[in-house]
């Protein structure tokens, strides 16, 4: 006997199918944390989300993530797939003005969802976190193949969890960048590098993820460490404040031929920093798993 639950796989970060970064949806409710990491195994993508009811009436629902090997309290594109599933199905209608509200391990995340063909999801993260980074320069740069003068900056930054990030000097040296898995696997959860400078006209900075003790070698696209990325800009003024905010689009996943685009704002500087990531999101499958009941 078997029981039937509804899995999606949503391109995040993207309008057009097979590009961005795919995540499991799948309706979750009965089902132990067991058989939902033994499921994000089975996926073999970088993150599956599980729908569940809300547990405070107020908000919409509740939402579970995992990686192949462990769960995550919040992450970025399972937290737009989610909400495009919870929004094109029906399963939420929002009112005029009205934000959707998921539940996290990192707290209630808030997701505008703008008018459009397709629509724009923009979560707000949790308000950032900053530690300074006890691995060296020298370390990051040897997981990364480079030299040690190409990495300007270093620190941990969380908007809901920790991503220890690492600003590269030019485009010309992210296109130098050849990972070393056994270096980056001694890094916790992983880390994300990016640039000031873009290869497409559309993008402001370049971007790349590193998550090999997850269970994910590289992410394609990040919502997670693209809202830590954009702290670290604010903090640091690495791009231009204007009107009170920084506005910026990154590019990410160019070089695993699943190219997306990350809309970041944050406002509130310098000291009350306020983030948000957006980006589209499309189905590319739907089906049923098939469970032992």
């Amino acid at each position: 006997m078997t029981i039937a639950r509804t899995v999606r796989h949503v391109d995040a970060f993207t309008t057009t199918p097979l590009e961005g970064n795919p995540a499991a949806v799948v309706d979750g409710g009965g089902l132990t944390t067991e058989t939902m990491q033994r499921i994000a195994l089975n996926q073999h993508l970088s993150e599956t989300v599980f729908l569940l009811p809300p547990q405070s009436p107020e908000n919409h629902a509740h939402i579970r993530i995992f990686t192949p090997r462990t769960e995550l309290p919040f992450a970025g594109h399972p937290t737009i797939a989610a909400s495009h599933t919870l929004i094109s199905e029906g399963t939420v209608r929002l009112a005029t003005g009205e934000s959707l509200r998921l539940e996290t391990g990192a707290g209630v995340i808030l997701v505008e969802v703008s008018g459009g063909d397709p629509p724009l999801y923009t979560m707000t993260q949790a308000s950032p976190q900053f530690r300074a980074s006890e691995i060296s320069r020298e370390t990051i740069a040897a997981g990364l193949g480079l030299e040690t003068r190409d990495i300007l900056l270093a620190e941990w930054v969380s908007t809901g969890i920790f991503w220890l990030l690492a600003q590269v000097a030019s485009l010309e040296a992210m296109v130098r960048v050849h990972p070393d898995m056994v270096v980056l696997l001694k890094i916790p959860h992983g880390i994300s590098i990016f640039c000031i400078g873009a290869q497409t006209d559309e993008a402001d900075i370049h971007v790349r993820s590193f998550a090999p003790e997850a269970g994910v070698f590289e992410d394609p696209v990040t919502g997670s460490s693209n809202g830590c990325i954009a702290a670290l800009i604010a903090k640091h003024g690495l791009l231009p404040v204007r009107d009170s905010e920084i506005r910026y689009v990154a590019e990410q996943g160019l070089e695993m031929g699943q190219p997306g685009r990350v809309h970041a704002r944050v406002t509130g500087m310098p000291n009350a920093l306020a983030v948000q990531i957006g980006g589209n999101a499309v189905t590319v499958l739907r089906g049923e798993l098939l469970l032992p009941a």
